[in-house]
């Protein structure tokens, strides 16, 4: 008799522990269906800022950005859908610190931002400097405590108004966007425009004022595609567009998107 109860009981202890193997092994891959993009069948967010050549919502040409571009190329080869939300920059790099989407399309790298997003691998470079109206003959610059007293306009959110903060330029006029900067360095209500060089030869180019302004470079840097930490499944996604974005490295589909905006 003492025999049958201890198989009983000893047959019960592995239907319990069976049983409970079960439960954990759903919860598992309930938890991994739902912070895990790669297993949802919702695609995945990234919000950008309009940035050409980098990025453009409704471009007359047709062409959506090469960052843009690489974003999409990157994830289809790693089986993941991507949706694009364009929004200012600052908003775009809010809903990233609150986690609402999943990303930004691109950005450098700062100590803020490493707070409360993950980087790529590098995503391309970037130019950095000022332009300033050809007429006014200024010396070229080498740095920007050069800038001295006269006014400058950078974006309101780039990292690079830090650059003249920690410089102690006096006389920074904070802008909304990439044409406001233009728009006012054309007017001549500012002397110097500090941003980047390819969206500002791009608006130039549009407006057949090329001419018109010298540019002057101080820095040539890495960007990035960045990722929210606050966001389900960031990591895993993180490593997963790494595999895509080497790959399209590779097999030369990246420098074959960089060529249709040369």
């Amino acid at each position: 008799m003492a025999i049958v109860f201890g198989i009983f009981r000893l047959n019960s202890l592995e239907g319990l522990l069976a049983q409970i193997f079960r439960v954990l092994s759903c919860l598992i891959f309930l938890w991994l269906l739902s912070g895990n993009p790669a297993f949802s069948d919702e695609p995945v967010v990234f919000a950008c800022n309009e940035f050409p050549p980098y990025k453009m919502e409704n471009s007359d040409s047709g062409l959506s950005g090469f960052d843009v571009e690489f974003l999409r190329q990157s994830f289809k080869r790693v089986g993941v859908d991507l949706k694009i939300q364009y929004m200012p920059w600052k908003r775009a790099l809010e809903e990233a610190r609150q986690g609402r989407v999943n990303g930004v399309c691109s950005c450098s790298q700062t100590k803020e931002r490493t707070e409360f997003l993950y980087f790529s691998d590098p995503l391309g470079k970037a130019s950095s400097g000022v332009f300033s109206l050809t007429k006014n003959n200024f010396p070229k610059l080498k740095t920007v405590d050069e800038i001295g007293t006269r006014p400058v306009g950078v974006v309101r959110g780039y990292n690079i108004i830090e650059n003249l903060k920690e410089a102690n330029v006096p006389n920074i006029i904070e802008l909304s966007d990439e044409q406001q900067g233009l728009k006012v360095l054309l007017n001549g209500r500012i002397d110097f425009y500090y941003t980047y060089e390819a969206p500002t030869r791009y608006y130039l180019g549009q407006q057949n004022k090329s001419k018109e302004v010298v540019y002057h470079e101080l820095s040539f840097t890495n960007y990035y595609s960045c990722f929210s930490k606050s966001a389900n499944g960031s990591k895993t996604l993180l490593k997963q567009f790494n595999a895509g974005l080497a790959e399209i490295k590779k097999d030369g589909t990246y420098d074959k998107i960089l060529a249709k905006y040369r």
